[in-house]
């Protein structure tokens, strides 16, 4: 018998511990990630959060976040719907999670924010970007590969650095025009809208 309560201790004592280890690191992030090729069509609809978008030499999509408390990870809902060159991306979470998303560097982007943070960085390609408040910041890459650049604000800033155009105030906008393949627009209601290269 004191072999047996032995033994069945010791089982309990190995199926507690992975538990116990849980419990001492418990988990802030998550990720997910799809193939998805170059020149494809990528649309988001983010709630409110901070964004950081990036350019990676990779076909394929990746989105990691991170949240403040651990009982916070199982409120994120995180989506990646690819078909054929196009690709929808929508998440929820609490407030204040931050998301990393990486991208094809040459890729069209149309963006919709709620409310936060939002910065794209080394992306080739069309961009349509909306945010009702907060900030928005944009490496263009090049200047030169714009054949129309337009940034507004209802109450805050513009600064657009590669283009020599700067506003503040409301109801302010920049526009500019030149002779490269894309198309910029970037709109929000309140807030500091930046354009920048990351030479810059």
């Amino acid at each position: 018998m004191r072999t047996l309560a032995a033994v069945a201790l010791l089982g309990l004592a190995f199926v507690a511990a992975p538990s116990s280890q849980t419990a001492q690191n418990p988990r802030l992030s998550d990720s997910l990630e799809r193939p998805f090729p170059a020149n494809g069509q990528i649309r988001m609809d983010l709630s409110a959060g901070e964004y950081h978008i990036t350019g990676i030499k990779e076909n394929r999509v990746r989105l990691q976040w991170r949240v403040r408390n651990p009982e916070e990870l199982s409120q994120v809902r995180a989506r990646a719907d690819v078909r054929g060159r196009e690709v929808s991306i929508m998440t929820d979470g609490p407030e204040h999670f931050k998301v990393d998303i990486g991208v094809p560097t040459r890729a069209d982007l149309y963006i919709r924010l709620t409310a936060g943070e939002l910065s794209v960085d080394n992306v080739e390609g069309n961009k349509d970007v909306g945010l009702h408040a907060g900030e928005i910041d944009i490496d263009v890459v090049r200047p030169e590969d714009y054949h129309s650049v337009s940034a507004s604000v209802w109450a805050g800033e513009v600064h657009a650095s590669p283009f020599h155009l700067s506003k503040e105030g409301l109801f302010r906008s920049v526009e500019w025009t030149g002779k490269g393949p894309y198309r910029l627009e970037a709109r929000l209601k309140a807030g500091e809208v930046r354009l920048r290269t990351n030479r810059q």
